[in-house]
């Protein structure tokens, strides 16, 4: 009896270790796209490269049920995951309703992001994409060409 015990707690303590393997890690290099192609969509940002006035931005999506989604922002050499309050990875379980969300800061200028999703069996998707912080000068700028050319359009038409 004692023996199938002492089995038991090591085979526990080896798939434990295994799991702890198997989380979302502290870094990602850029080109792992990851074992798999559908655990996750990101919905928000829309595109690949996105632009916004904001100094903070919400990351959405939407994926299967039981995965654990973690988010990387890059710092020059890799990505580098956020980190919670309590200095932990900060990662999301997406529950039956299948949707995830982090919000997140923005640095001016060029902010690259990635998702990570990982699923109970070990596959995995990473996600990436570049959010601009665009300068109120620049938005105005463009708001005065746009405005412009609209005179001009209507100028023609008159």
């Amino acid at each position: 009896m004692k023996k199938i015990s002492a089995l038991l707690i090591a085979l526990i303590l080896i798939l434990s270790s295994v799991s702890v393997l198997a989380a979302n890690p502290a870094s990602i290099s850029a080109g792992d796209n990851g074992t798999s192609s559908n655990l996750i969509v990101v919905k928000k940002p829309e595109t690949k490269n996105s632009a916004t006035l904001k100094k903070t931005y919400g990351i959405t999506g939407t994926g299967k049920n039981g995965v654990t989604v973690a988010y990387y922002k890059w710092n020059g050499y890799s990505y580098v995951s956020l980190k919670d309050s309590s200095g932990a990875i900060s990662q999301t379980k997406i529950g039956t309703a299948g949707v995830f969300y982090k919000q997140v800061s923005l640095s001016s200028g060029h902010n690259k992001f990635a998702v990570r999703a990982e699923a109970s069996n070990g596959a995995y998707q990473v996600v990436y994409f570049d959010i601009n912080v665009l300068d109120q000068k620049i938005m105005n700028n463009v708001s005065g060409f746009s405005n412009g050319i609209q005179s001009l359009y209507n100028g023609w038409m008159n």
